[in-house]
């Protein structure tokens, strides 16, 4: 199994992968035990991998990342020309928001930003849904 590939099984599953200087840190669901032979072995790739991506705030996992090359339309009054940087903004956004800083969250619900990551191939979740209400 490539690095992406075991990255995707695990984070659909549930589970996640992160960086911790030159450690590789892991939640696998019990499900998916049976991987971590394959993430020793996979240790480095999965740790350029994840050096790739941005850190997510506080209170939101990753459930997805799969980045759609610029330019990419949003809306009708909105396309994307730095794909990388968009999703860097919107992270901050959505931690101003997750914070009750709503004129640095552009005062875009929580609902909206994650749906404008989307739309770039970048797919977050919160760790505690009930923050979606605010």
């Amino acid at each position: 199994m490539h690095a992406s590939e075991l990255l995707r099984t695990i984070e659909s599953a549930g589970g996640a992968l992160w960086v911790n200087g030159d450690s590789l840190g892991y939640r696998l669901p019990e499900s998916e035990s049976s991987l971590v032979d394959e993430l020793r072995t996979r240790k480095w790739e999965l740790l350029d991998l994840l050096r790739e991506r941005p850190p997510m705030p506080a209170g939101v996992r990753l459930v997805h990342w799969e980045p759609v090359p610029a330019p990419v339309r949003i809306n009708r009054w909105m396309t994307v020309l730095d794909t990388e940087n968009f999703i860097r903004i919107t992270l901050e956004q959505i931690d101003a928001r997750l914070n009750g800083i709503d004129w640095k969250a552009g005062n875009w619900t929580l609902s909206e930003l994650m749906e404008r990551l989307e739309a770039v191939g970048a797919f977050v979740a919160l760790v505690d849904d009930r923050q979606r209400l605010q």
